[in-house]
Order: C-alpha cells, then sequence, then structure tokens
C-alpha cells in the first residue's frame, strides 16, 4: 500500500505530521522536475533521508568536512567496497576511523538540511511506499542512518520555520490570487484577546514569524468597537480568544461566550477560535450551538517549558490550518450550529459499560454530525493520483488531537468514513454483540435510519465478516461469504448484498471497543484504498484509550 498524492495539494510539513501519528515505516519519494528526493521512517520516525543533488555516503560527508583526508578516504573507500557492506558508518566506527559522536552529528546535520530543503519544493509528487518490515526490503546503497531517529513533527515546525524566515530575509510577499487580495493586505488577518499577556504575545510573535499580520487587543469592548467600524466588510479578521477573559461589562470571566452571543446578535459572520484549559463538555455545546469556528485547549497557565510550548506550537499549526481553510472558502463563514432537540422517538441510553469510553451516538449527535459539516469549507478537487481521503486526513488528525468528549471521536470517525464510502454504520461491541451507534447511506433501507440503528443489536457469528474482525483485532477487506453470520448481518442492515465489505476494529484498552462496517451499496463497486482510513481509526484508538485511562484515574481517586 501507497498513499500518493501532490505537494501542491498537502504540503511536506502536513505530510510529516500525518505519516509521525500513523506510526507507520517506509519510504517517502519527494519528485519535482529533475530532482528526487527520499525520506525512509521507522516507526513513524526519520532515519534517513536523501537528494538526488547529493549523497549521504558517510565517507564522502567525512571527507567533503576536512575530517578524514584524501590519502585515508581511498584507503577506507576501498576497505569498505572489499567487506560489501552498506552501513559505512558503523564500519567507520567499528573500525576506529572516526568516532561515533562526530559521525552522528555530520549525518543528522547533513539530513536536516537535506530536509530543511524540501520545505522548498512547493510544487511536486510525493509517493509513501508503507512497509512494514523496511529492512528485509530496503537496501541501501551506502547510505547512512541515524542512531538517534528525528522527530517528524518537529522537523516539519522547525521546517516551517526556516522556510518563512527565507522567504522574509528575501522580502518575499505571498502572492494574493483571489479576489479579496486588497481587503487582506488592509485589515488584521488575527485580533488576539487573551487575559494572559505573556501568551497573548507569544501568540503575536508567533504568528507574525511565520509571515500573518496581527493585532492584540486589551478587551472586549475594543473588539465590539472595532468590528462595528468594518461590519460592511466582504470578510472579517480571524479572532481568537481566550474562554475566561472578562465580560464586557465585567460581570462575569465567561467572556468568549458573551462574544459568540454578541456576534450571533449582530449578524456578523466572524471566525472565533477559542482557546480554553476548560475541558467542559456543556460549554462545548454552548460554544457550538453559538457558532464557534473551532475550540482548541491550552495549558492552564503559560510558562517557557517544553511541555507548554509543544502545546502551543500546535496550536499554531491548528490556526494556520484553520485560516487556510477560510481563506479556500472564499473568506466566508456560517456561523451557528442549529439548535439540537432531540426527537420525541429516540430510543433512551443503556446502562453499558462499553458506553464509559465510547458514548453513544444518538439522535442529537447525529444531526449535530450533519450540522458540523457545514461548517467545514469545500476541499480542493482531488487529482486522479492522490490517494482516497488524503486531503482530508491532516485536517481530521487535527480535530482529533484535541476531542471535548469521546463523542466526538465517533463523530469524525463517520465524517471520515461518508466520503469514502456509500454506507458505513458504527457499533458498540459487548460480549457477544454488537450494538447499533450511528450511521450514514442508511436512508434508502429505513425510513427512520437513525433510530433503526440505535435499536440495533446483531449477534456476532465467528465466521462473519465482523467476527473475524472481532477475533484477530486486523481490518478486513473482502467479498462477503455466503455464510450464515454474513447473511444474518446484511440482512439487519438493509438486505442488499456488497459487491466488497469493510470492517475496522477501534482498539482501546487492548480490547476492540466499537467495529466500523462499510461498503458502497446500492453500487455495484469494490471498496477504495482504505489505508487513509486506517491511519485515523489508529489515531482514534489511541485518544479513546487514553480517554478511558483518564476516566479510570478519576473514579479512583474518587473512590480514595
Amino acid at each position: 500500500m501507497s498513499l500518493i498524492g501532490s505537494l501542491e495539494d498537502l504540503a511536506l510539513g502536513d505530510i510529516l505530521q500525518i505519516l509521525s501519528l500513523s506510526r507507520r515505516s517506509g519510504i517517502l519519494y519527494l519528485t519535482r522536475k529533475g530532482e528526487e528526493g527520499k525520506i525512509v521512517f521507522i516507526d513513524g520516525q526519520i532515519i534517513s533521508a536523501s537528494n538526488s543533488t547529493g549523497s549521504n555516503d558517510i565517507l564522502r560527508l567525512l571527507h567533503e568536512k576536512g575530517i578524514i583526508e584524501d590519502k585515508l578516504m581511498e584507503e577506507l573507500d576501498r576497505q569498505i567496497d572489499k567487506s560489501g557492506t552498506s552501513d559505512a558508518k558503523s564500519f567507520l566506527i567499528q573500525s576506529k576511523n572516526i568516532n561515533e559522536d562526530v559521525a552522528e552529528e555530520v549525518v543528522q546535520t547533513y539530513m536536516n538540511d537535506i530536509i530543511f530543503g524540501f520545505f522548498s519544493w512547493t510544487e511536486g509528487n510525493f509517493d509513501f511506499e508503507i512497509t512494514e518490515n523496511l529492512k528485509d526490503v530496503y537496501k541501501p546503497q551506502r547510505e547512512s542512518y541515524l542512531a538517534v531517529p528525528l522527530n517528524p513533527q518537529y522537523v516539519a515546525i522547525e521546517g516551517a520555520r526556516k522556510s518563512d524566515e527565507k522567504r522574509r530575509d528575501q522580502g518575499f510577499e505571498t502572492e494574493q490570487k483571489d479576489e479579496f487580495a486588497e481587503q487582506i493586505r488592509e485589515m488584521e488577518e488575527f485580533i488576539i484577546i487573551d487575559q494572559n499577556a505573556d501568551s497573548q504575545t507569544f501568540l503575536k510573535d508567533s504568528l507574525e514569524s511565520r509571515g500573518f499580520r496581527t493585532s492584540a487587543m486589551a478587551d472586549l469592548n475594543a473588539l465590539y468597537e472595532y468590528l462595528e467600524t468594518i461590519k460592511d466588510s466582504p470578510r472579517f479578521p480571524m479572532v481568537i480568544a481566550d474562554l475566561t477573559i472578562p465580560k464586557a461589562k465585567g460581570e462575569g470571566m465567561l467572556g468568549g461566550m458573551e462574544l459568540l452571543e454578541w456576534i450571533l446578535e449582530k449578524k456578523m459572520k466572524v471566525p472565533v477560535i477559542l482557546l480554553s484549559s476548560v475541558n467542559n463538555e456543556e460549554v462545548l455545546k454552548e460554544a457550538k450551538l453559538s457558532g464557534v469556528y473551532a475550540y482548541l485547549k491550552k495549558p492552564k497557565k503559560f510558562s517557557r517549558s517544553s511541555p507548554d510550548i509543544d502545546i502551543f506550537m500546535e496550536i499554531l499549526e491548528k490556526v494556520t490550518t484553520l485560516f487556510r481553510q477560510y481563506q479556500e472558502a472564499g473568506f466566508t463563514f456560517k456561523p451557528g450550529m442549529k439548535d439540537v432537540k432531540p426527537r420525541a422517538d429516540v430510543v433512551p441510553d443503556d446502562e453499558d459499560t462499553g458506553s464509559r469510553f465510547v458514548q453513544d451516538i444518538t439522535e442529537e449527535l447525529t444531526k449535530e454530525f450533519q450540522d458540523e459539516t457545514e461548517l467545514l469549507p469545500e476541499t480542493t478537487e482531488q487529482r486522479a493520483d492522490t490517494s482516497p481521503g488524503l486531503l482530508t486526513l491532516k485536517s481530521m488528525i487535527d480535530e482529533l488531537m484535541s476531542p471535548n468528549f469521546t463523542g466526538e471521536v465517533t463523530l469524525l470517525i463517520m465524517r471520515f468514513a461518508s466520503e469514502l464510502l456509500n454506507r458505513g454504520i458504527l457499533f458498540l461491541v459487548t460480549r457477544n454483540k454488537i450494538k447499533g451507534l450511528g450511521q450514514f447511506g442508511l436512508e434508502a433501507f429505513f425510513d427512520n435510519p437513525n433510530v433503526v440503528v440505535k435499536k440495533m443489536e446483531i449477534e456476532v457469528d465467528e465466521h462473519s465478516l465482523v467476527g473475524k474482525v472481532l477475533k484477530y483485532k486486523v481490518s478486513l477487506k473482502e467479498a462477503p461469504e455466503q455464510t450464515e453470520g454474513n447473511k444474518n448481518f446484511l440482512g439487519q442492515i438493509g438486505g442488499e448484498w456488497p459487491v466488497e465489505s469493510y470492517v475496522v476494529p477501534l482498539l482501546t484498552a487492548n480490547r476492540v471497543a466499537a467495529v466500523f462496517y462499510g461498503d458502497n451499496v446500492p453500487l455495484k463497486k469494490k471498496i477504495p484504498d482504505m489505508t487513509t482510513f486506517e491511519i485515523f481509526m489508529s489515531q482514534a484508538s489511541i485518544v479513546m484509550e487514553k480517554a478511558y485511562l483518564e476516566r479510570i484515574i478519576r473514579e479512583r481517586k474518587d473512590e480514595q
């Protein structure tokens, strides 16, 4: 399997983040006119990189640095060729011709330069060949490896920073290619309101270092006054606000919520990103109903410690991604999640141990899912040579990394799957049954598919598609066999027999907590490449397990 696409559609920084989170092994090939690059990964970490314009042969690198003289170079070259080894660095270290620390430093510096150079590739193609047993199939020719792998997420952040600095040093200004170019130059792109002066300054300086125009405001009154003056503008700046800033009249500390309500009342289309250390489901729900553009978690207190800085760097990556989406949507924003009211025929929640870490998708959440998709700008049309779902995987992972409640994870699963398949159902796994949680594409089979799925309880046959997945805990894509278990399962979800089916587990605490089933009925076509969805599901499993463990810890603390 492989992930392929265009660098114009997905930047290198986004690719590195996806590969890091997926923890896959393989080789990322980069190509553009007259030049080829290669980055080698093991378990999501970078161990080697090379460019067709150079060589990372450690012998050549040390010679170029003047560490190895000409005569020794020739002798070592002969010895390495005679030994037939491809790992020249280990050969040099074992023969005590070079200090290990010196060799590692030279190789890492060289590879950093190569990878950071790839960030200037604004066009070209990429192809990541996924190989679980990389060492068995990849036979490098005298290429050097890092003893301590590079973290791709660090490389992505540092590479973007260096690329931005280079453009600024050259006086480069990004050309705006849409009809709102003049407004972009004349107006602030970001307005930041944060009661903590240090975090506000950090955000402002960091965004400006990336080429964005920003301004910081002291309070909501100043912001309200400014927004009133530009209310007839074709677009509004993006506002980054702390949830707990003081209200305009000083009557409370949830000023972020007041801001959302004020914007709704004024009928303005202002995209607001709320930053908060509060992880409260009720606050999140109210923020969504009030039209928040995004809700991001931040540390309770800002400090210059590494963990806090890492979190703020993640926030910056998400904010810039959201702004790009805002630009792609033509600087338009649809405010306001519709008010979600439960239907009278919704089945009450059942008490089940599985719901401790996988919340039910009730009618309200299904409705919320439908409304939430309206907030997403349309993505760039996929090219024929791009892996299915790859263009949305990055933004989906960004949302997944900061879920505000576990039900949101299942919503993201369904939203992603609906872009790849015609029909899908998510099931909660109990002892010997699977219980329906949510669906899409069943409208052709049932008058009220959400209620039908909510009531659905199916006994699992070990020889059925679902049974195999539960037993072996791996995904399965195949034409369903004519077994009684498959007939029973497919009969209960509509009766039509697919050309091919796809089933994938969601693992939590080393067991299958939920399972997703999908196919393309009523169309008679096979399942596309689901590599991107499997990467997403592996990350969803990690997020769900973390939520489960945190709940267990809280419960034990309460018992004490």
